[in-house]
């Protein structure tokens, strides 16, 4: 099998290890009344009605695990995606919203989220399932911002390349439902399952938080959007409210953890990183799960990483890295940060080492592509040229899909309904130097 196989298969088996209801079979039970999450014991006969609610890429089949597993338990169900799915139980409401833009699809299901959370009792109990894409798919602005500057500052921080902490905390600051402000008002308990799509499982961070609770400030906010050079280019409307709310205009998001509702991550970057040296070493392939996420520019990104890769003097060995990294886009082509750092990567190998390199999203979307990535070697650079592909054109529009759409280097795995970060694998086999023997 060629090392570009072995990746693209052990690519192709890790989103299978990682599926939503995979992940809720081997974390959930139920049994005589008891719902158990990890080691959590739940006693469901405590509540008159059990309700499903959730949002995110995962939604649907995480829904399907627990209504699977919950069966007739399970009163009413309202789910918020974002695809086209009709796999949903006959008494689920779902509402297909919009990703990475919000759009009136998002302050609908944003609506009737809250609206549903303000209707339980005190002898309701809900379960949320929240995952990556909730920051978009729901979502209500703060008054008076309208949806149209909520749209064109969302687009700014995305193509300003901020890192999605900081993004959140802008958003939670101009939205009714973020950042703990969702389960305001409910006088019911309940619990959220979460599949993280940031490092370090950072509740605060995860979709916004609707359910947990805020440690950022308006000022936060702004200094987030001055430290991008973005301040002064969204709305005017969204800055004025900002600025008010900076200074004490505007009440602030919850600040303490709500005592109705638990968290529980079921599934993570670490997770994934972690199924994936599984899998590598299953291929008799010597592992190491990198100290240190991927984050920040593709360019400098991809420097450190080919660096990596070219000075490594040891047997076949493959690095693993999870993160997210940044893209400032600069023209109109196709792509995302997974193909432009491929893309970056490929002109900077110089062939010291046979290096196989693979980078892609786990919710098989990257950017504004249908692609979830891509996958190259030391020879791809080489072979594009031969065929009068020039990756520098692509790299410089910022046309990355279109290159490795010619080059038939694109990963598709169409949308996982997952996203637990992307994931980078180095696939490093030494070759001798001129002058080398094995002396």
């Amino acid at each position: 099998m060629s090392k570009k196989n072995t990746l693209h298969t052990v690519f192709n088996a890790l989103i299978e290890e990682i599926k939503p209801q995979r992940l809720i079979k081997e974390q959930c039970r139920y049994a005589d009344e008891v719902f158990t999450v990890q080691e959590a014991d739940i006693d469901l006969s405590a509540y008159k009605k059990i309700h499903l609610l959730g949002s995110g890429k995962a939604v649907v089949p995480m829904a399907e695990a627990l209504q699977s597993l919950l069966n007739a338990k399970i009163e009413s169900a309202l789910l918020v995606g974002a695809y086209q799915d009709t796999a949903v139980e006959q008494h689920t409401q779902y509402i297909k919203s919009s990703h990475p833009l919000p759009s009136k699809k998002s302050i609908e299901a944003a609506t009737a989220l809250r609206s549903k959370l303000l209707s339980l009792e005190e002898d309701d109990f809900f379960i949320y399932l929240l995952s990556g894409g909730s920051s978009a798919l729901v979502e209500l602005p703060e008054s008076p911002i309208t949806l149209e500057e909520f749209q064109a500052t969302t687009s700014l921080m995305l193509q300003g390349g901020m890192p999605i902490g900081a993004m959140n905390c802008v958003r939670k600051h101009l939205s009714q439902v973020k950042g703990g402000k969702l389960a305001q008002g409910t006088k019911a308990k309940g619990i959220v399952l979460v599949l993280s799509d940031v490092i370090g499982d950072d509740l605060h961070a995860i979709g916004s938080a609707p359910l947990y609770f805020d440690t950022t400030t308006f000022s936060d906010a702004v200094d987030a959007l001055k430290a991008h050079d973005l301040f002064d280019k969204i709305p005017k409307g969204v800055r004025q409210f900002l600025a008010e709310g900076s200074e004490g205009g505007h009440l602030e998001t919850p600040k303490s953890e709500s005592e109705k509702v638990r968290h529980f991550v079921l599934g993570s970057n670490t997770h994934l990183l972690n199924k994936a040296k599984m899998l590598l070493e299953n291929d008799n392939i010597p592992t190491t799960i990198a100290d240190e996420p991927i984050e920040g520019d593709t360019q400098t990104l991809a420097k450190e990483l080919v660096d990596l890769a070219e000075s490594y003097r040891g047997q076949r060995h493959c690095f693993i890295f999870g993160g997210e990294a940044t893209v400032n886009v600069r023209g109109e082509g196709r792509g995302g940060r997974n193909q432009h750092l491929a893309l970056s990567v490929l002109q900077l190998l110089e062939g010291k080492n046979d290096i196989t390199f693979l980078s892609a999203a786990t919710d098989g979307v990257d950017g504004n592509s249908e692609a979830a990535g891509a996958l190259i070697d030391t020879h791809s650079r080489v072979n594009a040229l031969a065929h009068e592909i020039d990756p520098t054109f692509y790299l410089e529009t910022f046309d990355s899909n279109a290159f490795f759409s010619k080059t038939g280097e694109l990963l598709i795995t169409g949308p996982t309904h997952n996203n637990l970060l992307d994931i980078v694998m180095i696939l490093i086999e030494s070759t001798l130097q001129q002058g080398e023997n094995n002396g």
